[in-house]
């Protein structure tokens, strides 16, 4: 994608030198705090829309629109330039240009008097933020929050930047509008090349490849070139945790039976939950960090993160058995459930990276600070553990103060230092929670609450915590019951009860994966089969309302007609997955757990659509990858869906016992082979682990009876079982595999024979 957009930014070569002259990036002064409305003005028509981050605009000196036809009619009505801003309520750098610039009465008069502004929320409308975005990175080369873009009153991009300072954004404001004036053919003619160009991009086609196995190994390599050698993760600074990235490599590790792979994955956690990026004392994670070293972060804190890097140490653990991604992950958990959860289920969508400090000024991080003082304060004088442990120095890590850290992480997983720790952390939450806290975003966003749902139905099975599992149930329930209209159509946001934002595809498509998560992870007492039922009727609704008429192609991202600059396939991985990825993993889930060949040709049929986009840039459609790999070469983890869904097999692992096991649940009016079948012609159940094969009296007792296709009695198994079988001993650091092969047959037929293999780390 990257070298599309260079290209792109090559035909759009834009012929304004003298505005790009004008972008200069300083860092400002914090402003002063002020009230919601401290000059008394009249509310703008930001006024009642149900987004918690255009509510904070209500009363800005800028005359606002909401995204809409309004506000476009009016710009073509009064032949003037649109000017697009858009943000989110807990971004700490559209907190600054709004309190710099759209509080300002000059800029806002000036803004008033020659264009027709319109505020977007990125969280309550992804698809316009997306178009816009693409738009800033094809003219200038990069992108951020706030995204500025300016349109013509037609609807077409000519100019574009993030963040300005206040003179530099009011000198820009100036020449566009002298530019409008006096050039306004060429700006028009500009507008019209930058726009097709945006255009053809978000409705390409790519040819499609063969995603085997090797092309796809072949990515997951071009993944590693990017790590950081020094810190783990990706690239340098400003550093984001990439989780689709690292559970796609951590899918290859598996695969593969790679140590290396998992090394790369253990190494990027390793300096995420040592560094600032983690809240040590609050748990859960913080979206960025502005080093490479993982040590100072972007301090808001996204309901997103928490669910992929949740994700992310969930499996690590399943797969490594070391303590510190267990605590790291239910740390995280917990936070969620304590701080971020609505009450009627649901789960808020962020906390803000500012908060009021001691001169009542908002600040960047301030929460999260410290001082020796301070720490030596909260713990009665007895600090030393912890200002050793969190290398809290007198001099500061960050502008004076401390982000808690951990000096570095403790070989072998000690025990007793993490139970030490973790008592004086609490100590220190305690104390912080005397503070301000930051300002919680509280709507929730379908999409990301799928995420969240997918997540706690994994950890409740790996962890072993039914609270995580019925978290991942309510939340699920609030919003089929709420969010949900009596006609099918989700909406994508409820903030204060309200609701209107029609859902997207990831939205969709993200919930239909989360009730297949529901589904695999259901307790034994649970009936289980309503979450599947949930996930076919989702399927159905998108095929209904996204669905595009060219069933070769990729999936728009809408479902109505065209917004913004027009329609969009949804393929790259921003915060979730890509709604294209999405929607592929529910039809391959579906195939799997139910059988039914038409989600089997849907998964074939979108992942050729997505395989040359995949391969093409695998640093932004990791999820993609992992998804087509699971199609052609089954899933991958513990829990396993084999015969057209009919078998389901869940492996584990006793530690303390060093066995492991398999355990088979069959449905009714089916069974699989005995180890010994009494007919020739049939494949017994065999299982081995690292090439030793389970001896035959390691097997049930079978089922002796005669079926409908075979007069003579057979030996098989019915209904559950499970099998046993002892470690090996570790001669080297390289995995172990579980192999099984099995045959399914019902009173009528026997399916093809199945071999499937599990990773022993």
């Amino acid at each position: 994608m990257d070298q599309i957009r260079q290209t792109i930014h090559k035909i759009c070569a834009f012929a304004i030198p003298l505005i790009v002259s004008l972008i200069v990036v300083t860092t400002p002064a914090q402003a002063q705090v002020t009230s919601d409305n401290p000059h008394n003005r009249a509310p703008n028509n930001l006024l009642g829309v149900a987004s918690p981050y255009l509510q904070q605009h209500v009363y800005n000196a800028v005359n606002w629109y909401p995204w809409g036809q309004e506000a476009l009619a009016k710009a073509r009505e009064e032949n003037k330039p649109v000017f697009i801003s858009v943000g989110y309520s807990t971004c700490h750098w559209c907190r600054v240009m709004a309190e710099e610039s759209f509080e300002d009465e000059i800029i806002g008069a000036f803004i008033n008097e020659h264009f027709i502004s319109i505020k977007i929320d990125r969280e309550r409308r992804p698809d316009l933020d997306e178009q816009f975005m693409l738009v800033t990175q094809i003219i200038t080369g990069g992108g951020g929050w706030p995204n500025t873009v300016f349109l013509t009153p037609e609807g077409e991009p000519f100019y574009a930047g993030t963040y300005f300072p206040p003179q530099a954004f009011l000198d820009l404001l100036q020449q566009l509008a002298t530019l409008w004036q006096d050039q306004q053919a060429n700006v028009i003619a500009e507008g019209t090349r930058i726009g097709g160009a945006v255009r053809a991009y978000m409705s390409r086609s790519a040819a499609a490849k063969d995603l085997t196995p090797e092309a796809i190994a072949a990515a997951a390599d071009l993944l590693v070139e990017d790590i950081d050698v020094f810190y783990g993760g990706f690239g340098v600074a400003p550093k984001f945790p990439r989780e689709s990235n690292l559970l796609f490599l951590l899918d290859q590790a598996e695969r593969r039976a790679d140590p290396d792979l998992l090394t790369v994955v253990t190494e990027a956690l390793d300096g995420m939950i040592a560094g600032g990026i983690h809240d040590q004392i609050g748990g859960g994670f913080h979206r960025y960090t502005i080093d490479e070293s993982w040590q100072i972060p972007h301090f808001e804190k996204m309901l997103y993160n928490q669910a992929l890097i949740g994700r992310l140490l969930t499996r690590t653990y399943a797969a490594t058995a070391q303590y510190r991604y267990r605590r790291a992950a239910i740390r995280t958990f917990d936070y969620v459930l304590r701080e971020m959860r609505a009450p009627d289920g649901g789960f808020y969508s962020a906390q803000d990276a500012d908060s009021m400090g001691p001169e009542g000024k908002l600040e960047e991080g301030v929460f999260y600070l410290w001082t020796p003082a301070q720490i030596s304060e909260a713990l009665d004088g007895d600090a030393t553990f912890a200002l050793e442990s969190l290398d809290v120095i007198e001099e500061g890590n960050f502008e004076g103060t401390n982000i808690l850290h951990l000096k570095q992480l403790p070989e072998q997983d000690q025990m007793a230092f993490y139970r030490q720790l973790d008592t004086v952390l609490e100590r220190l939450r305690t104390t912080r929670n005397t503070r301000i806290a930051p300002h919680r975003d509280e709507k929730i966003v379908v999409d990301w609450n799928a995420s969240m749902i997918e997540t706690l139905a994994e950890a409740a099975t790996v962890f072993q915590r039914p609270d995580y599992y019925q978290a991942a149930v309510d939340a699920a329930n609030y919003i089929t019951n709420d969010m949900s209209a009596d006609n099918g159509d989700l909406s994508r946001i409820s903030f204060e009860g309200g609701t209107g934002t029609p859902a997207l595809l990831s939205d969709y498509a993200g919930l239909g994966v989360a009730f297949l998560a529901l589904f695999d992870h259901a307790p034994a007492e649970v009936d289980k089969t309503e979450f599947l039922v949930k996930a076919e009727e989702i399927a159905a609704q998108i095929n209904t309302r996204f669905a595009n008429s060219n069933e070769e192609a990729a999936i728009f991202s809408m479902k109505s007609e065209p917004d913004g600059l027009g329609m969009f396939y949804p393929i790259d991985d921003s915060e979730v997955p890509a709604g294209n990825a999405l929607t592929l993993a529910l039809f391959d889930g579906l195939a799997k757990r139910t059988g039914d060949p038409q989600f089997a040709r849907q998964a074939r049929l979108l992942a050729a659509a997505l395989s040359g986009h995949a391969l093409d840039a695998p640093h932004s459609r990791a999820y993609t990858l992992r998804t087509a790999l699971s199609l052609s070469h089954g899933e991958i983890g513990a829990i396993r869906y084999l015969s057209n869904g009919v078998v389901k097999v869940t492996s584990s692992i006793e530690r303390q016992s060093n066995s492991t096991s398999l355990l088979f649940e069959i449905a009714q009016g089916w069974h699989i082979n005995a180890s010994v079948p009494l007919e020739d012609y049939l494949i017994p159940t065999q299982m081995s682990v690292s090439g030793t094969a389970l001896p035959a009296e390691e097997f049930p007792e079978p089922i002796v009876k005669a079926l409908g296709f075979n007069t003579q009695p057979l030996a098989l198994y019915e209904g559950s079982l499970q099998l046993n079988a002892p470690l090996p001993p570790r001669t080297s650091s390289d995995p172990g595999q579980i192999s099984l092969i099995l045959q399914t047959c019902s009173d009528e037929i026997c399916l093809a024979p199945e071999e499937v293999t599990f990773t022993l780390w």
